[in-house]
């Protein structure tokens, strides 16, 4: 089932097709500003121009397409939408560093911070006695412009103290007096080569420091920017799946309203599959599996289609398994019971309590990086099913799903009976102004139950659909 076309296409020709796909070609005069405000003048080779500078500045591939990837990144920073990925916030202090900035501009996202605590653990353990590292501001919660900066807007930009010969935590400028080259240069090493996020430049004007630019502004602090973590993506062929006519493209989700009708991508293939090992084990294909990929196709198409550029965004933020650091306190707090858990970033706010550190389970954190190759046959063929048209929809207009078998262990301390797991599964659903489905043959939902929300009950059944190619 070949997903690429043979032909090649020209950047502008796939930017075309891209602007309606993600979306983007709605909002071109943001778009355009956000690539370069000073430009007036604008067509097809001048956007492939802007596009391709910009990704060389922000270190992505400079191909001039504003394809998934970089449309991900470039709305962030234009501050059209918040990225949940820019969530993981830098502790105040930790082996090797301190962190002096303003708490609410010390969100990165979870690589960035893992790259931090990396270079700071290995300059602490050559000079336990320090001076620390000085890490100042990075971004706000969620990406996007930030007062008094041009950058910091990705979760990929971190202002750092040059290291002073006294030994003092405190500001220091390259060209006076308190300043240490050998100690700064050290710093700047340590940070190129900190194993977890490759560094794209340093900005920092002294001359005899290696592995730096000059920039304007830049006297008293480096300026570094990672590359962006780019996701893998799914093979151009995807093997043969059970059930499934051969095909050269991916269906197109239509729901009522306004919205234009979506056109699926390889992207959201992938991250369909990965959602179905991560909800179900991924290992058969069967209602479940259909059930829980037809609610997420009901909530983004009657939902939530307008926060999300894309499919496989709302199911990154939406599916626990899938999230790069871990969004609700309450689902945090239940994996740090695991041995596999990750600390990320730093502590929950109120109203978590106290203590519960951000972080995500490490299986999760491999399904994410998981090819498409490597994905169980089952998902794969469910998630090609789905997202081609063939996959029935069982449960209506379903856009909400969680076991209640578990919530009522939860609250009583032991599993329910069939009759009174189901009225505690009609309580739970009148309580939240939802809808229980009811039984469905060969749909067990002692697993996951499924639920409309009271406010779609006027819809027609199965409003959302997925046009074949």
């Amino acid at each position: 089932m070949t997903l690429l076309t043979e032909a090649p296409l020209t950047a502008a020709e796939r930017n075309r097709a891209y602007a309606d796909t993600l979306g983007w070609g709605a909002r071109l005069a943001e778009v355009r500003r956000a690539l370069n405000p000073r430009r007036t003048a604008w067509d097809d080779a001048a956007l492939v121009t802007e596009t391709s500078k910009w990704q060389a500045r922000t270190g992505l591939a400079a191909d001039g397409v504003l394809g998934p990837t970089t449309w991900a990144y470039l709305r962030v920073a234009a501050g059209l939408d918040p990225d949940p990925a820019i969530s993981a916030q830098l502790p105040a202090q930790g082996p090797g560093f301190y962190a002096d900035g303003p708490h609410e501009r010390r969100f990165a996202r979870p690589e960035t911070v893992r790259a931090l605590l990396a270079t700071a653990l290995g300059w602490h353990g050559a000079r336990p006695g320090g001076p620390r590292i000085g890490f100042r501001e990075i971004s706000v919660r969620g990406g996007g412009p930030v007062t008094g900066h041009g950058s910091h807007r990705l979760g990929l930009d971190v202002d750092i103290r040059p290291v002073r010969a006294d030994g003092k935590e405190a500001p220091a400028l390259w060209n006076q007096p308190g300043y240490s080259q050998s100690l700064t240069q050290e710093l700047v090493d340590r940070l190129h080569g900190n194993g977890v996020l490759p560094v794209h430049f340093i900005l920092f004007n002294d001359p005899r420091i290696r592995g730096v630019r000059k920039w304007d502004g830049h006297d008293n602090h480096l300026h570094v920017r990672f590359r962006p973590p780019v996701p893998a993506r799914p093979s151009a062929t995807v093997p043969p799946a059970a059930g499934v006519r051969p095909t050269d493209a991916l269906g197109t989700l239509v729901a009522p309203g306004s919205a234009p009708p979506y056109r699926f991508t390889p992207d959201d293939l992938l991250w369909t599959a990965r959602f179905l090992v991560g909800e179900t084990g991924g290992s058969r294909a069967g209602a479940e599996q259909a059930a829980v990929v037809w609610a997420m196709l009901n909530r983004y198409g009657l939902l939530t289609r307008s926060r999300y550029p894309s499919f496989h965004a709302f199911l990154r933020a939406y599916s626990t398994p899938l999230q790069p650091v871990l969004r609700n306190w309450r689902a945090t707090r239940r994996a740090a019971r695991q041995d596999d858990f990750v600390p990320i970033g730093g502590m929950f706010g109120p109203p978590a309590p106290p203590g519960v550190q951000m972080g995500q389970r490490q299986r999760y954190i491999e399904l994410q990086r998981l090819p498409w190759e490597r994905l169980p046959a089952a998902a794969r063929s469910v998630a090609v099913r789905a997202l081609t048209g063939a996959l029935a929809n069982p449960v209506g207009n379903a856009t909400e799903f969680g076991s209640t078998r578990v919530y009522f262990h939860d609250r009583y301390g032991r599993y329910p009976g069939r009759e009174e797991w189901q009225r505690f599964t009609e309580r739970f659903a009148a309580g939240r102004r939802w809808t229980w489905i009811g039984p469905v043959p060969g749909l067990d939902q002692l697993g996951n139950t499924f639920f409309v929300q009271n406010r779609l009950a006027g819809l027609a059944p199965r409003a959302v659909r997925v046009l074949p190619p």
